[in-house]
Order: C-alpha cells, then sequence, then structure tokens
C-alpha cells in the first residue's frame, strides 16, 4: 500500500485527579536509516525558547491523560470482555471504577468509536486519515485495525501529542508485541520532536497543538491531507478543552482549511451557566489540577465558533452526551439494558447531570459542496429527524410557555446533615405538626444511614426517630396515613441489587413491623388514600412500580390493607408501562384519584407520559392517558414533563414538580419547577440547590428542602445545604427552622423484632483442641515444653489481579491479605526525605516514646511527646523506639482522622484499590501510622479495618474474638498488658486454648482485620509506615452514638449490657452476701451458656460462609 493509498484519524483525551498512570520511558530510540529515507528529509522544527510558565501548564494537562486511560481501561475490561483489549497495554495495573464512572466513559467511548466508525464506513475512493489530536495513551487505531480490520483499508490512523508523551506511547509500543503486529514496517526517526514514527497503517507525530502550522506542514509533507483525493476525520476528545479559546480557534480554524474534512470534538460545555451545582463542581475540580477549561462555553457558543473558523453551519451537528445516550437511533434498548447486566447501576441522575455537561460535535466541510441549499448529513446518531426529542438542549435555555413568579432558595441557618435519597417523615403528634419534620435514612458522606433528623421551628420538641433498620437504607418511601402522625415506611435499597421488601409502621409515636412487601423494590412510588369505608374512613398508601433487586422493572399496584397485608390492585382500560423513580400524587390531599408522571424504563430512558387514575369502589383502578393534552400546552417545551426523580409536592399554589432529570436535556434554572395546575414554570432566581436526591415537603413559610446532592463523576460531590424554596426569603428565613437533632433508632426494638421473626437454636460444639508440636516461635517457650501453645495458621492471601468480592470477604468475619493490588506510588516515594520535604520538617506531631521492646496501653509505659516532624522521622530511621497515629489536625479529641484532610500534601499518593470500594463507602477513618522498631499492644477494634502497608515489613499476631477471654482484657477495657510476642511463664496457661493467625505484610499488602480480632503488631526490619482504613462493616444501630475518634468504642448493646449488669449487682445488696454470692453466680452462669451458645453458632456460620 503506498502513500497515496492510505487513510488519517486525529483523536484527543482528558482525565481527573484519580490515578497516576507509570509510563513506560524509552531508554533509547532506535531507528531504521534504509526504512526511514524520505521521512528524514524533513527536518525536526526547531526548539523555541520554552516558556516555564507553559511548560508547567503542559505537564498538568499532561497528566490528565493518566487518569482517563485507567478508567477507559475499567470500561474495556468489563464492558468489552471477549474482545481483543488494547487499553491494557497503556496501564500498569487494572483498577475498577465505580458504575457511574464506568458508564460515562463508556459513553464517551461509544461516543468517538460512533464517529470514526460512520467516517471509515463511507463510501468513497479516497484515502483517509483519522488524526487523534491530543491522543494521550488512547489506542485509537488498533481499536479499529485489531477489531474492524475491514473498515480500515486505505486508511492511515495519525497519533497527535505532545513530543515527550509520544516517546513515552511509543515506548510502550515497541515493547508490547500486540501493538506491533498490527504496524507492519513502522519505523522511527531520531527527531526530538515532529514526525517520530511511521508504518503502513500509523504515524505518530510529537507537536504542540498550539504549533499548528509545523503540525500542518508535517501532515501535508508525508500524507498529503490537503489534497482533494484526501478524506480526513480530526477527533479531539477532551484535548483542545485546555487550550486557551484563541489557541483553541486556531485548530478549528486550522481544520477548515481542508478540502475534504470531518472535525469530530468531544468535550464540556455549560447547559445552564457557570453557577449550575454541577458546572461549579467540576470547574473547580480543572481549576484545582490546574489545567482550566479555558474554551468551556455553551453549544450555540461553540456553534459560532466553528462557523467562526470557517465550517458550514449547516454542516455542523452538536449534541449533549444526554441527548445521544436518549436517542433510540445511537443506542437501542438492548444495548443500554446490556450495560445493567454488567454492573448494577442506579445513579442516573448523576449519570444525566454528567452527560448532560459534555457534547459530541461532528462538523464538516467539503470545497465542493453548496452548504447553503440543504444539510448535506444526517444528524449525528443517523436519524434525519428530531421531532420526538423536543428541546433538545441546541437552543437557549429559555421556556417557550409563560412563566409563574420567580422563586428563591436560601439557605438555611446552622448546621446540617448531608445525606441524600432520604425520605421525609412526619411530627411525632399532631400537636407539632408544622413544628417539626424529620428526614429518615438517605446515603451519608460515608454510608448509608439509618439514623434520623428533625428540623423544626422551635427547641422543645422530642427529637423524631426512625425504625430499628438493620442496615442504613435510601430510595425507600414513607407514606403518611391521614391527618394523624402515623406513617408507613416501605421498600428501598442498600445497595442497587439488594432491594429490601422491609415494611414498618409507625401508630401513636411506636414503630412496629408491617407485612412486607411482596418483593423486595426501591424507587417507587407511594402515596396516602382515604378509603370511604364503613362505619369510618379508612387511611391507607397505594404504591406503583419500582424496582428489584435483579433489576426487573415493575408495573404492579399494590394497597396496604392493614393487617391483611399487600393487595394487589386490577387495573381496568390502559395500563401504564413498568417503570421506576416515577413521580404520583393524589389529586386532593384525601382524594382517591390522582397523577402519574415520567420514570424510566428497564431501558433507561426517561418516560414523557402522564397518566390519570382513579381508585373505584370496587378497588378497581381506572387509568387513562393525558399526555398529549399536557404536551399541546406545553407545545416544544414538553420534554419537562416526563421526569425520572421528580416530586410532586402540594403546595398553596398548587401542585408542583419540583427537581429530577429529563430525558435529551437537562433541566435548567428556569424550568426545573413546574406547576402542575397551569403547566407553567416557575423560575428559581440566585443561588439554588441541586434538586436531585433531595426531599420537599410543604412548611410554614414555604417548601423546605432537605438533603440532596450528587457526585459529579470524578469532579466531587456537591451537598445541598438544607433551604427554604420561597417567594419572600427574608419572611421565611424569620420563621426559624433549622437542624435540632440527629437521633439513631432504637436497636433494642429491632432486636425484639428480629427474635420474633427467627429462632435461634443454639448448637454444642463437639472439636477438641489439638495441641501443636513444639515451635520456636513466639508462641512457645523451651522453658515449659509440656505447655504448648498452638502454631499461628497463616492468614490466607489473594490476588486482587484476580478480582475479589470484598464484601463476601467482610461477611465471613475472617482475616485476609490482599496482594497485588496498586496502592499508589506512596510504595515507593514515602522515603523520609519525601515525607519531610512535603508534609514539612518542623510540623508539630505528638507521638508514642517509649524505652520498652512493647508498649503497654494499659499500664502506660510510654510518654506522650511533641515533635517536630523531621526530627520523628530521623530518630525512627536510627532506631528509636517511637510510634505516631496520626489525629484529626483541627479536632484531634473529637473528630476521626482523615488522611486526606490531616496529611493532604501526601494524600494523593495513596488510593485503595477499586476491588475495595465497600471500605470508602462505609468510611469511618483513615490513620496515619508511623513506627520504629517497637511493637504495639494488644488490643481489639469495634470498626473493621484495612492495614496497608506502605513501607518496611511488619509482622502480626491475630485471635478470633472468640479468644477475648484468654487475652488478659479487663472488663470495659478495648487493650491488653499481654505480650503474645513474647510470653511469660505466667500467661502461658491461658494462651494453650487460643487460636492465633499470623500476617507478614510486604509494602503493598492489603491486610483486612475483621471486627473484634485481637491483634498486635511488629515492625520486623525497622521502620514501618502504613495507612490504616477503618470503617463500619456491622449494622449501622449496633453502634454507640456519640464520639469515636479511634473506632474501637464499644458497641452500644455492650455499653447498656455492662450498666444492666450494675443495676442487676446493686438488686441484690440488701440479701445476705452468701445468698446473693448464689444467685450472681447461677446468673453468670447462665450467662456464660448463653456466650457459649452464640460462640458456636458463629463458628458454625463462618464455616458454612467458608465452604459456600
Amino acid at each position: 500500500m503506498n502513500d497515496e493509498e492510505k487513510a488519517v484519524v486525529v483523536s484527543a483525551e482528558e482525565g481527573g485527579d484519580e490515578d497516576l498512570v507509570m509510563a513506560v520511558e524509552p531508554k533509547s530510540i532506535r531507528t531504521n536509516q534504509d526504512a526511514l529515507g524520505a521521512l528524514q528529509s524533513t527536518p525536526a522544527p526547531k526548539a523555541a525558547l520554552a516558556d516555564p510558565a507553559k511548560v508547567k501548564r503542559d505537564e498538568y494537562i499532561m497528566d490528565t491523560n493518566n487518569s482517563s486511560i485507567v478508567s477507559k481501561r475499567s470500561v474495556e475490561k468489563l464492558y468489552y470482555s471477549g474482545e481483543p483489549e488494547y487499553f491494557r497495554y497503556f496501564v500498569s495495573k487494572f483498577k475498577r471504577r465505580s458504575p457511574l464512572i464506568n458508564r460515562g466513559y463508556w459513553l464517551r467511548m461509544k461516543a468517538i468509536e460512533h464517529c470514526v466508525t460512520r467516517f471509515l464506513a463511507e463510501g468513497t475512493a479516497k484515502r483517509k486519515v483519522v488524526i487523534n489530536l491530543g491522543c494521550g495513551y488512547d489506542p485509537l487505531p488498533w481499536l479499529f485495525l485489531g477489531k474492524h480490520p475491514e473498515l480500515c483499508q486505505n486508511t492511515t490512523f495519525v497519533d497527535v501529542d505532545y513530543p515527550a508523551l509520544m516517546h513515552n506511547k511509543l515506548g510502550i509500543i515497541s515493547k508490547t508485541e500486540q501493538l506491533k503486529m498490527l504496524l507492519p514496517k513502522m519505523t522511527r526517526t531520531n527527531n526530538e520532536s515532529g514526525l517520530l514514527a511511521s508504518s503502513d497503517p500509523y504515524v505518530a507525530i510529537g507537536c504542540d497543538l498550539y504549533n499548528t502550522s509545523t503540525m500542518d506542514q508535517i501532515l501535508h509533507d508525508h500524507l498529503r491531507i490537503k489534497d482533494s483525493s484526501v478524506a480526513v476525520l480530526c477527533v479531539a476528545e477532551v484535548s483542545i478543552a485546555y487550550m486557551e479559546r484563541e489557541a483553541a480557534q486556531h485548530v478549528l480554524e486550522w481544520g477548515a482549511t481542508l478540502s475534504d474534512v470531518r472535525f469530530c470534538l468531544l468535550e464540556q460545555h455549560l447547559p445552564d451557566g457557570e453557577e449550575h451545582p454541577f458546572a461549579q463542581t467540576m470547574l473547580a475540580h480543572f481549576q484545582k489540577l490546574k489545567t482550566p477549561l479555558g474554551g468551556i462555553g455553551t453549544i450555540p457558543e461553540m456553534k459560532q465558533r466553528f462557523a467562526d473558523a470557517g465550517w458550514p453551519e449547516a454542516g455542523t451537528d452538536i449534541r449533549s452526551l444526554w441527548e445521544l445516550w436518549s436517542d433510540p437511533t445511537f443506542l437501542n434498548a438492548e444495548q443500554r439494558r446490556g450495560l445493567d447486566k454488567i454492573e448494577p447501576f442506579d445513579e442516573w441522575e448523576e449519570f444525566a447531570l454528567f452527560a448532560s455537561h459534555y457534547f459530541l460535535a461532528v462538523a464538516e466541510r467539503k470545497a465542493d459542496q453548496d452548504w447553503s441549499h440543504r444539510p448535506y448529513r444526517a444528524s449525528l446518531a443517523g436519524s434525519t429527524s428530531r421531532v420526538s426529542l423536543a428541546g433538545s438542549g441546541n437552543e437557549s435555555p429559555v421556556p417557550d410557555v409563560p412563566q409563574e413568579q420567580p422563586l428563591q432558595c436560601p439557605d438555611l441557618p446552622g448546621k446540617f446533615v448531608s445525606r441524600r435519597y432520604a425520605a421525609v417523615v412526619p411530627a411525632t403528634s399532631e400537636i407539632s405538626e408544622g413544628e417539626a419534620v424529620g428526614l429518615l435514612g438517605g446515603l451519608g458522606t460515608q454510608e448509608r444511614q439509618a439514623d434520623c433528623d428533625t428540623y423544626s421551628r422551635t427547641e422543645d420538641l422530642l427529637p423524631i426517630q426512625g425504625p430499628p433498620l438493620r442496615t442504613g437504607i435510601m430510595c425507600h418511601t414513607v407514606t403518611r396515613l391521614g391527618a394523624t402522625s402515623n406513617c408507613l415506611m416501605a421498600g428501598g435499597r442498600t445497595s442497587p441489587d439488594k432491594a429490601t421488601a422491609e415494611c414498618w409502621l409507625r401508630q401513636d409515636g411506636m414503630w412496629r413491623r408491617a407485612q412486607s412487601l411482596p418483593e423486595g423494590r426501591y424507587r417507587h412510588c407511594a402515596i396516602p388514600l382515604k378509603l370511604p369505608t364503613n362505619p369510618r374512613p379508612a387511611h391507607t398508601a397505594l404504591i406503583f412500580g419500582g424496582k428489584t433487586s435483579d433489576g426487573h422493572v415493575l408495573d404492579e399496584w399494590l394497597l396496604w390493607m392493614g393487617e391483611g397485608g399487600w393487595r394487589t390492585v386490577h387495573v381496568a382500560g390502559d395500563a401504564p408501562p413498568a417503570r421506576f423513580g416515577a413521580a404520583m400524587i393524589t389529586d386532593s390531599r384525601e382524594g382517591t384519584g390522582g397523577v402519574l408522571v415520567g420514570g424510566m424504563t428497564s431501558a433507561g430512558r426517561v418516560l414523557t407520559d402522564f397518566w390519570h387514575w382513579s381508585l373505584e369502589s370496587d378497588m378497581t383502578l381506572y387509568c387513562r392517558n393525558v399526555t398529549a393534552r399536557a404536551s399541546a400546552v406545553l407545545r416544544t417545551n414538553a420534554a419537562i414533563l416526563g421526569r425520572f426523580g421528580a416530586q410532586l409536592v402540594r403546595t398553596n399554589r398548587g401542585i408542583l414538580m419540583v427537581g429530577g432529570i429529563c430525558g435529551g436535556r437537562m433541566l435548567n434554572h428556569q424550568d426545573e419547577i413546574l406547576n402542575m395546575k397551569t403547566l407553567r414554570t416557575h423560575p428559581v432566581q440566585g443561588k439554588r440547590p441541586l434538586f436531585i436526591g433531595s426531599s420537599i415537603t410543604d412548611v410554614d413559610g414555604g417548601l423546605i428542602v432537605l438533603g440532596g446532592g450528587a457526585n459529579c463523576f470524578s469532579f466531587g460531590t456537591y451537598w445541598n445545604k438544607p433551604a427554604i424554596l420561597t417567594d419572600s426569603p427574608e419572611a421565611s428565613l424569620r420563621i426559624g427552622w433549622h437542624l435540632l437533632s440527629t437521633q439513631r433508632p432504637d436497636s433494642s426494638l429491632g432486636q425484639q423484632w428480629d427474635m420474633a421473626e427467627r429462632s435461634v437454636q443454639p448448637m454444642q460444639s463437639t472439636t477438641s483442641l489439638q495441641e501443636a508440636p513444639l515451635q520456636t516461635n513466639g508462641h512457645i517457650s523451651m522453658m515449659q515444653p509440656e505447655l504448648r501453645l498452638p502454631e499461628p495458621t497463616k492468614i490466607q492471601r489473594q490476588s486482587l489481579a484476580q478480582g475479589v468480592e470484598f464484601e463476601r470477604c467482610v461477611e465471613s468475619g475472617q482475616p485476609m491479605i490482599f496482594f497485588e493490588g496498586d496502592i499508589g506510588p506512596c510504595t515507593t516515594m514515602w522515603d523520609n526525605s519525601y515525607l519531610k520535604e512535603s508534609i514539612g520538617h518542623d510540623r508539630k506531631v505528638v507521638v508514642h516514646s517509649t524505652q520498652n521492646d512493647t508498649m503497654d496501653f494499659k499500664n502506660k509505659n510510654f510518654q506522650y511527646v511533641t515533635q517536630s516532624f523531621g526530627s520523628f522521622l530521623d530518630s525512627c530511621a536510627g532506631g528509636e523506639k517511637l510510634y505516631l497515629r496520626s489525629l484529626s489536625k483541627d479536632a484531634p479529641s473529637d473528630q476521626p482522622t482523615n488522611l486526606a484532610d490531616d496529611y493532604p500534601e501526601i494524600a494523593a499518593d495513596f488510593e485503595l484499590p477499586g476491588e475495595l470500594i465497600y471500605v470508602v463507602e462505609n468510611l469511618h477513618s483513615s490513620p496515619l501510622r508511623i513506627s520504629g522498631p517497637v511493637t504495639m499492644w494488644l488490643h481489639y477494634d469495634v470498626m473493621a479495618n484495612v492495614l496497608c502497608q506502605v513501607r518496611g515489613r511488619k509482622r502480626l499476631l491475630l485471635y478470633p474474638p472468640t479468644d477475648v477471654s484468654s487475652l488478659g482484657f479487663d472488663p470495659g477495657a478495648s487493650s491488653s498488658s499481654m505480650d503474645v510476642f513474647n510470653v511469660q511463664p505466667s500467661a502461658r496457661r491461658a494462651l494453650i486454648n487460643t487460636h492465633p493467625y499470623e500476617a507478614i505484610l510486604n509494602p503493598g499488602d492489603i491486610l483486612f482485620i475483621p471486627p473484634m480480632w485481637v491483634h498486635t503488631a511488629a515492625p520486623t526490619d525497622g521502620m514501618s509506615i502504613a495507612v490504616n482504613i477503618f470503617f463500619r462493616s456491622l449494622q449501622q444501630n449496633t453502634y454507640a452514638a456519640g464520639r469515636d475518634v479511634y473506632g474501637n468504642r464499644d458497641l452500644a448493646a455492650y455499653e447498656r449490657g455492662r450498666k444492666d449488669i450494675d443495676r442487676i449487682v446493686k438488686s441484690f445488696e440488701n440479701l445476705p452476701a452468701d445468698v446473693s454470692g448464689f444467685y450472681l453466680e447461677r446468673l453468670a452462669n447462665e450467662l456464660m451458656e448463653k456466650a457459649k451458645a452464640v460462640s458456636n453458632s458463629s463458628q458454625l456460620h463462618t464455616m458454612y460462609a467458608e465452604l459456600s
């Protein structure tokens, strides 16, 4: 194939601050002089004097490649299973991203793939060239050469990026046979920049995109891209976005100089301006990375920029990625459903926000085409019409219908608890109605919550309490029953594949279990109904739709019948299709009819229909589709009617639909609130919350907006503050709504219900203790061979590279060592000089100092001393017995420590592998541990934790919770003075019946320590550095309320139990001592028998968990 028969393709890349990927930098560049010949006839451009500020900025831009390529590799492995993999060669280790990140990058990759495929499939005799502008490590050429070679005839792919990055990329290619085999006769030049390598289907160019003239010269000299016989596609995926607007405009202008060219541009935009909460978070993220988005604007602005650059307006098509997702001609239903089969997903609002802030533009220019008469090409997705997607987002966000009075949403003063996808709970009594409202459950900053916030306008109210849930929950419903304080909680979920069928009834202020739903579900609709029964009306709840654990979307209607449980309601006439995340409300407060709006199908499309329903006296439900009538009123703005995740709220203005997402485009401050009575919008003026995952209810003063927010892709999380939605902010704020308290559920009530639902049959252990052979480890003393201590069991090691179901490991309750999991560059970077330079030599730290080999917390054989951080490190390296356990910088006595907050200078060097995302979701604290050659005291932690060894080697001994009585713990203490590494003769007899486990940790190893496992640790080669991450693995309501700085405060049940013991002993005070002793000893024996039964049952459970 000669040069005239080739084709060229161009693309660009971006990323976040999630990872650093270590690229292979070539030590030398070998060239084949005979093969290059003419290619080297064009000398490399001479380097100009570099602007130091631009050089640094270019480095930051190149760093963005490292994150995005890791995310795309995650998508490749999960979503393209069974296909050839090419991202893998440019990523040192696989890291599984969150479902939201995976799906977002999948959509980006799909959009670029779609554009390139359409170009390559064009029927033409011309050579084709695909130019990847700002390509980074993106393997676009190989994705088509390896997967679709039939499309690549007569095509050349060109990679263009900074020279340093391209040299690294070529180094990886030269060492990877799977990449080289697709580039026959590939040769490399000696150039530092400019033309770096060439083969029949591939050209590599090292060039700053600011130098379009240099790039143009190289491309024309070697590929003749300006000739009419060549068709060119330029691809820029979030690359020119980092350039100054004028420079990025030069790139667009350069593209328009070619005779037959298409330009595919994918990057960010601002559909609702810089003040939108997602936009704020995104812009701040890139500003923090020192890679600001210099040319960002709106879609109309971008279309004008293409026109100003010389691209014909009729040949330019720009659509947001959310519009593409919603277009069936771009993705069909089965393709969207197929994604849910790969990993459970329920971040729909966040996905829509991400996709709404990215656009795909395709511009086309041909010298011989007259663009003034008709559009030459179809739209991006291949359809020729967008009638079905009214209000696609290309126009300015000004509604076509008259507007109602504008509203404002000022923040409420005072503290608040961050949570989203919670549920509003009415006040505990009718007396306090209008004075207080509760917010139950939801997703918090670290985990799903089971507690309840009370917001009040007064101070003298009892806090509102939720039911005794086993675990935190979200996407559930709470329905008020009539004008009383009684309410019914139904359904919800933990993870998207773990829906619950549990229902709880609060009656006369007390929670009790109600009959469960026929099947667990979440994101269902639930509304109160008043049935005209005799002799008095019945207050009940009607439920529709929802999603189950296996991803099935429901279309059933259920009516709560009190003690009779749930009854399926027959639907007469047209039946609304299955959906989840819809909005539903009754026409009036005590009506038996209402409306159902929007929701989402199982294929991930937002429904735009509008239904009216009524429950007749024979308990038959009649439904009528009234979409056409509503759409006629809204005209081209009809898309805002069908929503997912919206709320319908009854107010003195009528019923308002607030927030959520719609199909095809993003809701904005002009149309986010729709009056269902007039079908007119209420614009929101000034600062506003993110109406995603928030809970809204009508109170005195306006609509109170509680909770809400979103993960803004990889850019950070935005949390709403409590706010009041009103047209009179000063008057509303004077009413004084504020957070009164946050109340945990009464866990004792939950235990009673658990006991009522199941019977526990204690099992007797028949296992006899077998003595271990004599050993010379720390558990064995040659002085008393008759008291042989058990040999420690080696803790199982498991490779993260082979995939791990970490939640199952947590459920098994057994320690585990994970290896081959990348914890970041900390393992190579954290030497003493780097730590002192990053954290600061003079920063003061409080450390433990001792003269003993083993620290003893009980007897305090150490002192707390304040040292400079640099001196502490030097002393540890010199062999002094010092130990640092980091504390919160701002509130060491009140708050747990967090590496990111307390040592932000080095936090980015450390990360948990994606397989351990459960730890992050349930995070409590993340202390940094640095020690010299000193042994930690024996102790247990109530929180589960993972110990990530960063530097040095460490040996740990662990004991299961059943051994606690043999390990010298005083009542109420979590630390023991027993030294199990150097066992004293007096302690040997207590240890012969223990079951020790041993772990040897190397740098990069991660040890999972289950709760209550007694353990101690000792460095094996001097200095040790580790990051210890504590997380909640038990039911939320089992932990004690109040402060827990170290993650080892005993559980609430144990703290209550110790108080109960004191009360029991006190009740025998007036009896003779021998009588008191008789009964107390009997009670103690009875308690011990029950404890043994529970322990044996736990061991049996663990055995089955391991075998399952």
